[in-house]
């Protein structure tokens, strides 16, 4: 035992080093920044951001920690394509209004935004970043009245929101911006790849009967959806009669991995490029499963065996760190969100439509019939918010 004129002693000792270090911190302080409202330790919410549109067709960022709101925009009808930018910082994301089509760019640490194309009418977006580099592709095209990509463009754009025309001429869709420095494009009919400065193209391929093209994370991998038409004689009509390809970026060197009857759907490669998981058809659950085609090895294994499967599985999203993949599980107004973990299934509760996605390795976004949930992979929720109309974006400003 201390004797007590020691811990005295001590305790003086103590106190002045605890006011030399509070006046070195408060000469320091004057070259810090003062904390935001949002980093603030006693603010009443999570470090997440949203951006959606609301059910009278306004465009919000909103800030949860603050409880802040800015709206951006107003008379969304819609909502389209988004990419996040390598670096993290930049969002692209397209929307429609009540008479225009129109495409921005979004700083997700400071909430800025521009305006980056806007077209008259309907128009539909495609965007792929460079893989390494803040600059994005991206193409727009009106449609036809069959569906067909009709007139449109090619334009590189960046970050603070200057775009020019790559020059295309035949092109009106952007797949991907590959590692070499190509951009995969398409129309109806074919694909391109070709030169981001001028169009020049380097190869091509049949695209005619190419759905859901999806390259991988990596570039080097290409799997899609091949559609042919064939006569249903029970039905008395064509269908569809789908599979699943796998090839290298300019579509050579393909191959089936899943025949018609599986009925694939819903592509979404892993982060990392190695794994590719869809919903199919499995006659031994007699629901759609969510499989995972792993490429290294050439196979595909179930999510969760079909003899413990009891209700559909569909819209697989992987986790940023692709430990986990998160789900809808069963239809309609029976629909529950899920995650695989540890070899069972666990629901997070009800969810309208798709399960959104992951804001970071164990954060889902559930969009639900009466709010939106951000939860752990376990169930525990994270946050709140009250159901948007539409869920554009979801980020987590957590140091990761």
């Amino acid at each position: 035992m201390v004797p007590r004129p020691v811990r005295l002693l001590l305790v003086a000792v103590l106190a002045a080093g605890l006011l030399l270090w509070t006046g070195c911190s408060s000469s320091e302080s004057t070259t810090t920044p003062e904390p935001s409202p949002d980093e603030t330790e006693d603010a009443p919410g999570p470090a997440l951001s949203l951006l959606y549109a609301t059910d009278g067709g306004a465009l919000v960022h909103h800030k949860a920690r603050s409880s802040a709101s800015d709206t951006l925009d107003a008379d969304v009808q819609s909502d389209g394509a988004r990419a996040v930018s390598p670096s993290g910082r930049h969002l692209a994301f397209s929307y429609a209004t009540v008479d225009s089509s129109r495409l921005a760019l979004l700083d997700l640490t400071d909430g800025s935004w521009q305006p980056v194309h806007a077209q008259a009418g309907e128009g539909v977006y495609s965007l792929a970043w460079h893989p390494e580099d803040d600059r994005l592709a991206f193409g727009v095209y009106t449609p036809t009245d069959e569906d067909g990509r009709g007139a449109g463009t090619i334009r590189v754009a960046a970050p603070d929101g200057t775009s020019r025309s790559v020059g295309c001429s035949a092109a009106r869709e952007v797949l991907a911006w590959l590692p070499g420095g190509d951009l995969a494009t398409r129309n109806d009919d074919n694909l391109f790849l070709v030169s981001p400065s001028d169009c020049a193209t380097q190869a091509t391929g049949d695209a005619r009967r190419m759905h859901e093209a999806a390259y991988a994370p990596t570039g080097t991998r290409l799997a899609y959806l091949h559609r042919e038409l064939k006569y249903d004689q029970n039905a008395g009509e064509y269908v569809p009669d789908t599979s699943l390809y796998l090839s290298d970026p300019q579509l050579q060197n393909t191959t089936e991995v899943l025949n018609p009857d599986r009925r694939p759907r819903h592509l979404q490669w892993a982060p990392d490029g190695s794994e590719l998981a869809l919903d199919v058809h499995t006659e031994d659950s007699g629901h759609r499963q969510i499989v995972v085609y792993r490429d290294g090895e050439d196979r595909t294994v179930y999510l969760t065996p079909p003899a413990e499967t009891r209700a559909d599985q569909t819209h697989p999203r992987w986790s940023t760190d692709g430990n986990y993949v998160a789900f809808t599980q069963g239809q309609g107004a029976d629909a529950q969100a899920a995650v695989r973990v540890e070899g069972q299934t666990r629901t997070l509760g009800p969810v309208r439509g798709a399960v959104w996605g992951w804001t970071g390795p164990r954060s889902v976004v559930v969009p639900g019939p009466d709010s939106l949930r951000v939860q752990t992979p376990d169930g525990t929720t994270r946050h709140t918010h009250p159901a948007p109309a539409a869920l554009l974006h979801a980020w987590d400003h957590s140091p990761s």
